[in-house]
């Protein structure tokens, strides 16, 4: 059996009553965490020309935040691309992937299309969240390392899974949608050379190509059963290694699902535990911005390129995106302000003098010693100007599966996001519609709440 091959089978056989109530739970969560990320970002500059691309073709599907509809491969495009749109989304750190913003979209869009139970989608949506999880973990930081982003590369492929399941492949027909993704993936890191806003896209792109390679297998377009492991496939072609397929024998018994990281700050991942330790020094050692004479941050080597690289570049970002993945910028805006929130992230707050005066004396160096990407830890030292030399470290950040979010967090996060976007009685409705999903009969009523942002 190939690993094409065993995906479909644990997808195609995959029951409701087989999945923990916690993931199920969980799923609840990630999903209300997307919709109200998705809604934040809708109101922001960049949303329009994605949501102008993809109206093209009236369809039954919402696209989040307007009131306009869209064809489900197109809805899954847009409301991906909204829900990664503002790097507040959460991430799977063993395979370095953006798991909900892939996954969620997905199934909504295909739940939507045919008026499908919440019950189900959540089926669908476990299947992708198992599924993109262990294609990042065959080859762990492989695909980051060689410039691509396995979110996209590997979402695909979940994608495919997530909507034939709900499109009610079998097996066979699974296999070839998986087939047909591998000729879809794509996704290239060079965004980071200019700040430049293409990686928005990322998770959208990877919905998208899932709906569409599930959607030609239910014609009947095959595709190869070998396309991960093969001569030509997946992983010699991205990344010129062997996947490791034990990861995949764990289908059904581990839920890489409840591993998966929420976002306590709009930013790249990887900076988050940098942040945590700046906000302790700052509140337990009462270290003050001013008195900052230089703080150090031991980083794997594997993060430098990157949040640490090029140095210029991070320490004074040309556009608010590059400044999502500046090291020094984060840490910088943690000492000063206490917080690091979407506002730290604006065009009149990248000029800021203080701040990237700041950020210049924030250096980094490797840290050998980091089980990188098996978390995403972090260590801070600063070196004060009554000579004083302070540090802390954490082995993940806030909100991973070594220092947990409680539920209520990610709730309140939901209600921040959506905040001045719905009236409070359309906020809470749509929570509550979300939290219960499980016995939602029709995804049509949840999706119906985001369509407008206002009433």
């Amino acid at each position: 059996m190939t690993l094409a091959e065993r995906l479909a089978s644990f997808t195609a056989s995959l029951r409701h009553d087989a999945i923990p109530a916690e993931v199920v739970a969980n799923v609840c969560l990630r999903t209300l965490d997307v919709i109200g990320l998705a809604l934040a970002a809708s109101s922001r500059d960049f949303a329009a020309p994605i949501i102008n691309a993809v109206d093209v073709a009236a369809g039954p599907c919402t696209i989040i935040g307007s009131r306009r509809i869209a064809m489900p491969a197109m809805a899954a495009l847009a409301n991906g691309s909204l829900a990664h749109g503002l790097d507040f989304d959460d991430t799977h750190a063993a395979s370095i992937t953006h798991a909900s913003a892939v996954v969620i979209p997905t199934a909504l869009a295909v739940a939507e299309t045919a008026g499908i139970s919440g019950r189900d989608a959540i089926t669908a949506a476990v299947a992708g969240y198992e599924a993109i999880a262990r294609l990042g973990m065959a080859t762990p930081g492989a695909f980051h390392g060689r410039g691509w982003h396995a979110t996209s590369t590997c979402g695909a492929f979940a994608a495919a899974l997530t909507a034939g399941k709900l499109m009610g492949l079998d097996e066979r027909a699974l296999t070839h949608a998986l087939g047909l993704a591998g000729s879809f993936a794509s996704g290239l890191m060079e965004f980071l050379e200019d700040g430049s806003a293409v990686k928005r896209l990322h998770a959208g792109w990877a919905a998208h190509a899932g709906v569409f390679a599930a959607t030609l297998a239910a014609g009947g377009v095959t595709g190869p059963a070998s396309v991960l492991e093969g001569r030509f496939g997946f992983y010699r072609t991205f990344v010129s290694a062997e996947p490791n397929a034990e990861v995949f024998e764990t289908l059904g018994r581990r839920w890489e699902t409840l591993r998966i990281s929420f976002k306590p700050y709009p930013c790249c991942h990887l900076a988050h535990a940098y942040i945590d330790c700046a906000l302790r020094l700052r509140d337990e050692q009462r270290v003050e911005a001013d008195a900052i004479v230089s703080v150090e941050c031991r980083v794997p080597a594997g993060e430098i390129p990157i949040i640490c690289e090029p140095r210029a570049v991070k320490l004074e970002p040309r556009t608010t995106y590059e400044a999502q993945f500046s090291l020094p910028y984060a840490v910088a805006a943690a000492f000063l302000d206490g917080r690091v929130g979407l506002d730290t992230f604006t065009a009149e707050r990248i000029a800021d003098e203080r701040l990237l005066a700041l950020a210049s004396r924030v250096q980094h160096v490797v840290d050998p010693s980091s089980t990188f990407p098996d978390g995403f830890p972090g260590w801070v030292r600063v070196r004060l100007d009554d000579a004083r030399v302070v540090e802390v470290r954490e082995p993940d950040g806030r909100g991973s599966p070594a220092r947990p979010l409680p539920d209520s967090a990610i709730v309140d996060k939901f209600r921040d996001n959506v905040g001045g976007l719905l009236t409070p009685s359309r906020r809470d409705e749509l929570e509550r519609a979300v939290l219960t999903l499980d016995g939602m009969p029709d995804v049509r009523k949840v999706m119906g709440l985001c369509r407008a942002v206002t009433g």
